[in-house]
């Protein structure tokens, strides 16, 4: 039974010293990998103004035609793939609204408006499919003078034409047009075929979001929602056909008007706008979308689009796993989603203050880094892994030339052998054969020669990988807990039990090294170690015994040491580690403070082993650790060094 226990124990120790001499010997052998930055090699710039970005990648651009004659002005509207080549482009005559745009993205066509006139444009050829005049058109004697708003529009800001039979023909189908007017309202106008004339059938408010300023995004999402952000938060709006208000005609301020069915809806502090926005692939669930919102401060927050649920109010959860509270600079300036590996889905691509950044995987790792800082409203996407950004303010690094109208395409090929950021241990065949073999040495000495100095190796090495596997592992709250435990477990078994000295004898005995030996003489040998660690006991003969007492044979004095278990170390390292690698703000002076008690707790510990007397550790060393947890914690950090760092 000793040596099935023996040699069962050697194998798990053996794991535990591969776990310290593998990883030791790549950091003492291979050579830390130098990452090679990523540039934009090519560049060009187009003569256009980026108007949005649509769900495919695609963008609606324009040029703006200037003309002496403010009745003359026009805008050429193109549409222009995700490589910048050009899809399609159609001219319009702007009078008598301005020479600029606002567009959606619906499901079967885009809408746009310049605040006098509604468009909408077949999204693959570009054809024009309807023309509606956001003022009295039938009356307008077509001078700038004579424009006069239509009863229930107070300008048109953006439009969305949505289609209510998509399986007929478009031209053919029924159809309304949904209008946010500069009155904080969403006019719905049934549209009839091949007219430019509509009629009004609803009327809402809606969420104060500012959308006369900007928009960062607008598009149809579904059948029956639009999805808006602005500089002041975002909002899903529910299109419904009817509103009671509306339903005995018109009605004006001071009128009462129904307000919108809101799916969703984040508004920001006016201190903290939103700087960024999309809605993107969730990296834990490939079903789920997310949508993300940048802030200027460097905040993003982001929900879970659950279109399970059909109730108002209940279709977004705030998703708690992506924790970038306080991990970018402001302003963030883009926020994409792409396959740069082809493996694996989609990667989160975050822009801020400080470069580029792509996240990989379900744990966020940043594997790519790049160094240059784009302006806001910019684009990324990639083809494999050819990388483009879009820029309608230039490059902060390459001061490419811009204007107000045009945009900067730059592109570059990421070297996936030389421009992933390298973590952690990089494989080498050499040093992993190495570390084995120094492994196996030692516990073919252990076998053959345990010697203490061999014993003291093998526990220093196997404690340390120890300490690492588990202080890696859990948050310093949950291992306070198992410390605790065990000290009150170690004080029973050495106090009131005395299991625990059974035990230590055993392992002498064995000389297995899950224990530290200390000689306090010169010429001390463990393999003479015989003696129990227990505490002499007095014996006398029993009463009424006639035998004689036992005759006591003289033998020479055996060398001291001392002996200290190795979950004496093992356990406040584990706390100290934890410290360092779960706290991200000063996680270092808090495990020092963890370390200094739990040195604190040793020295007082080595005063009642100077009494000959065994001594539970765990008690005073775990005690001073944990002592020195609090005490740094509560300095340098506060109550957040005290979190579980669990998420339900």
């Amino acid at each position: 039974m000793q040596h099935i226990i023996k040699y069962g124990l050697m194998f798990v120790l053996f794991l535990a010293l591969c776990y310290t001499t593998v990883p030791g010997a790549h950091i003492l052998l291979v050579p830390e990998v130098e990452t090679e930055p990523f540039v934009f090699t090519d560049s060009q710039e187009i003569e256009e103004e980026m108007v949005s970005m649509n769900t495919d990648g695609t963008m609606i651009t324009q040029i703006i035609n200037w003309t002496d004659n403010y009745s003359n002005h026009t805008f050429v509207i193109s549409k222009r793939a995700t490589d910048t080549s050009l899809d399609w482009s159609f001219e319009i005559k702007s009078f008598p609204g301005e020479p600029m745009i606002n567009v959606v993205e619906g499901e079967h066509s885009y809408t746009a408006t310049n605040g006098a006139w509604i468009w909408s444009f077949e999204k693959n050829t570009g054809e024009l499919l309807n023309q509606y005049a956001c003022f009295d058109n039938q009356n307008w004697n077509g001078t700038l003078e004579d424009v006069k708003p239509l009863q229930d529009i107070d300008g048109c800001i953006a439009a969305l034409e949505i289609v209510e039979n998509p399986d007929g023909d478009f031209e053919q189908s029924k159809g309304a047009l949904y209008i946010t007017t500069g009155g904080n309202e969403l006019v719905r106008r049934n549209t009839f075929h091949d007219t430019n004339i509509t009629a009004g059938q609803a009327k809402w408010s809606y969420p104060q979001l500012q959308m006369n300023e900007k928009f960062l995004h607008a598009s149809q999402y579904d059948d029956d929602s639009l999805i808006i952000a602005t500089p002041s938060g975002a909002t899903m709006i529910k299109l419904e056909e009817y509103s009671e208000s509306y339903s005995e005609g018109p009605v004006t301020p001071p009128g009462w008007i129904d307000e919108c069915a809101v799916e969703w809806l984040y508004q920001t502090d006016v201190s903290n706008p939103v700087t960024a926005f999309n809605i993107v692939s969730s990296p834990w669930d490939d079903d789920e979308q997310l949508v993300m919102l940048g802030h200027s401060d460097g905040l993003i927050k982001s929900w879970i689009i659950d279109e399970e649920v059909e109730e108002p109010f209940g279709t977004f959860e705030e998703e708690d796993r992506f924790l970038g509270d306080d991990v970018f600079e402001g302003p963030i300036s883009a926020i994409e989603s792409f396959d740069l590996d082809g493996e694996n889905g989609n990667e989160l691509w975050i822009a801020d203050a400080d470069g580029i950044h792509g996240l990989f995987y379900s744990s966020l790792i940043e594997y790519a880094t790049f160094d240059i800082v784009l302006d806001n409203d910019s684009k990324l996407s990639a083809d494999g892994f050819e990388i483009q950004a879009i820029s309608v303010g230039g490059l902060e690094e390459a001061q490419w030339a811009h204007d107000n109208y045009s945009m900067v395409v730059v592109t570059g090929v990421f070297d996936e052998d030389t421009m992933y950021n390298s973590y952690g241990i990089q494989w080498d065949d050499t040093a992993f054969f190495l570390g084995m073999g120094l492994s196996i040495i030692l516990m073919v000495a252990l076998i053959i020669r345990p010697e203490w100095y061999v014993v003291n190796t093998v526990g220093v090495l196997v404690g340390a990988g120890v300490i690492v596997m588990l202080g890696v592992t859990f948050v310093p709250t949950l291992i306070v807990i198992f410390m605790i435990l065990a000290a009150i477990y170690d004080a029973w078994a050495v106090y009131r039990s005395k299991h625990m000295l059974d035990l230590a004898d055993t392992m002498i005995g064995l000389n297995l090294p899950i224990l530290l030996v200390a000689p306090q003489e010169s010429g001390y040998s463990m393999l003479d170690e015989k003696d129990s660690i227990r505490p002499p006991e007095s014996s006398e003969n029993k009463v009424g015994s006639t035998s004689p007492p036992a005759k006591m044979k003289k033998r020479k004095k055996p060398k001291e040491a001392m002996f200290m278990g190795l979950g004496d170390v093992i356990f406040p390292g584990m706390l100290v580690v934890s410290c360092v690698n779960s706290i991200s703000t000063d996680g270092l002076a808090v495990g020092i403070s963890a370390l200094i008690g739990g040195l604190i707790g040793y020295f007082v510990l080595m005063g009642y082993v100077a009494s000959g007397r065994p001594q539970a550790g765990l008690p005073l060393l775990n005690g001073g650790a944990i002592l020195g947890y609090i005490v740094g914690g509560l300095i340098f950090v506060g109550s957040a060094a005290f979190s579980f760092g669990i998420s339900l």
